[in-house]
């Protein structure tokens, strides 16, 4: 589980958003993939940010998990133009693989031609941004509700700050400390 740090003024509040913050992460199941979680309270600003570093762990989806190159000959109409047949071997990423390549026709479920140029290392899905998002929504879960002015600040950590008033500089400046912070730790 990551290491958990609230701080705020109240104590009972203090124990409540680390009560709160623990559960998010269980719910999400997240705990064990973030180093450490940071979460400073001024409830009479009010800001609220939460900061999170997880660890370096990402797996690229590329071409080659998720088709097979059964064919490639020049388009007949356009010689400059090579038509390649792909086999799908794992429909997970499908959706992304569509967005990536010109289909030109699906003979069936499982097969593709495409005009595409076909590079077997391309990148067809990034883990790491599913769980940016899962991230994302942990500390969601976590700010009071009523706090609507929301900014996240990605890098190799994510900090998010909520309010219900728009921001001031010196806001700014404690999340961005905050970041520099946690990602001074990898």
């Amino acid at each position: 589980m990551a290491k958990i740090y609230v701080e705020c003024q109240d104590e009972a509040g203090q124990k409540i958003y680390d009560k709160i913050v623990q559960t998010a992460l269980e719910d999400l199941v997240i705990g064990k993939s973030l180093i450490e979680v940071k979460m400073i309270c001024m409830e009479e600003e009010p800001l609220f940010i939460i900061g999170a570093l997880p660890k370096t762990t990402s797996k690229l989806i590329k071409l080659r998990d998720i088709v097979s190159l059964e064919e490639s000959k020049p388009d007949e109409k356009d010689p400059n133009k090579t038509i390649s047949l792909l086999k799908i071997t794992d429909e997970t990423y499908a959706h992304e693989l569509f967005d990536k390549i010109n289909i030109i026709d699906q003979p069936s479920r499982f097969e593709l031609l495409t005009d595409s140029d076909i590079d077997l290392d391309m990148v067809i899905h990034d883990a790491k941004d599913d769980f940016k998002l899962k991230i994302l929504d942990f500390m969601n879960r976590v700010f009071p509700e009523g706090m609507r002015v929301r900014k996240a600040y990605h890098g190799k950590s994510l900090v998010m700050m909520a309010s219900e008033t728009p921001y001031k500089e010196e806001w700014v400046k404690i999340a961005m400390d905050l970041k520099k912070e946690l990602e001074e730790k990898v």
